[in-house]
C-alpha cells in the first residue's frame, strides 16, 4: 500500500508508529546480519579450501547483502516517517496527527508546489485538522 491509502486506513498516529517499528526492525536485522557476517568470516580458512569454506563465504556475502539492504530500508523508512511527522502538528490549534487527507500528489502535480523545486521523494499531502479545520501541506 502507498503512504496515502495507508494513512487513510489506519490513521496518521498508528501509521507513524508502525513506520518506526518497521525501521527499527530493519536496524535490528542489519545489526544481526553484521554479527553473522563477522562470525562466519572468522571461521573461514583458505588453507583448506573446500565446501565448508565456500559455504561460509556464501553466508558472509549473503549476510553482507542483507545488512546493506536492511540499512538502506532503515534509513528510507525512518526518513519518510520523520518527513511526515515533522509537519503533522496543526499550525492553528497545535494538535498532533489529527487530520484528514484532502489531496495528495507528487512534485510535478498540484497548485501547492513550486514548479522549479526538485521532485520530492514522497508524495505531498494536503490535510485538514479534524479539531479546528485548518488546512496545510505535508511536507512543506
Amino acid at each position: 500500500m502507498d503512504v496515502v491509502s495507508r494513512i487513510r486506513k489506519v490513521g496518521f498516529r498508528k501509521w507513524y508508529e508502525r513506520q518506526l517499528i518497521d525501521s527499527h526492525l530493519s536496524l535490528t536485522t542489519c545489526f544481526l546480519s553484521a554479527i553473522t557476517a563477522a562470525a562466519s568470516l572468522e571461521e573461514v580458512s583458505f588453507a583448506r579450501f573446500g565446501w565448508k569454506t565456500a559455504s561460509l563465504l556464501a553466508i558472509v556475502f549473503g549476510a553482507i547483502a542483507l545488512c546493506w539492504y536492511s540499512w538502506r530500508r532503515y534509513i528510507t523508512v525512518l526518513e519518510r516517517a520523520e518527513t511526515y511527522g515533522s509537519r503533522s502538528t496543526c499550525p492553528g490549534c497545535k494538535s498532533y496527527g489529527r487530520f484528514e487527507i484532502l489531496a495528495a500528489g507528487h512534485a510535478a502535480e498540484g497548485p501547492y508546489l513550486d514548479p522549479q523545486a526538485a521532485p520530492l521523494p514522497y508524495p505531498w499531502l494536503r490535510v485538514r485538522c479534524r479539531k479546528c479545520g485548518t488546512d496545510w501541506r505535508i511536507p512543506d
